[in-house]
């Protein structure tokens, strides 16, 4: 069963790339750079952080993921999709928002943490 979970995981990552990758380019032209068709430029993840994940209970899993989204959508905020990073964190973590520059990572931060959420910021990696 892991290794099904794993063939619809390593999908969803190519599916995201080659959705990024377009969007990607996109946002550099919006800011007046031409970026290379092979080169897609990486933004900054603005992610909501909740408690540590038990990774040998898939049902603590999703309880923790159910808690984190709910204390998202609590502080106001309704994702359009829901994209769950793991990293050695060890906790939960979701996507709020990828904005191009660390700066504006930094000024929206600053706005969600009033909200009471958890935040932190990282590099995008696909």
């Amino acid at each position: 069963m892991n290794r099904n979970i794993n063939e619809i995981e390593n999908s969803i990552l190519r599916m995201t790339a080659v959705v990024r990758q377009v969007q990607g380019i996109e946002i550099a032209r919006s800011f007046g750079e031409e970026a290379a068709l092979d080169v897609r430029p990486l933004g900054w993840w603005v992610l909501a952080s909740g408690e540590p994940l038990d990774e040998d209970s898939e049902k603590n899993r999703d309880a923790s993921r159910d808690k984190l989204l709910l204390e998202v959508r609590m502080a106001g905020i309704v994702l359009p999709e829901n994209i769950w990073i793991w990293d050695e964190t060890g906790k939960v973590q979701l996507v709020i928002s990828t904005v191009p520059t660390l700066e504006r990572a930094n000024r929206l931060a600053k706005h969600l943490r009033q909200k009471n959420l958890t935040i932190r910021i990282r590099r995008e990696k696909i």
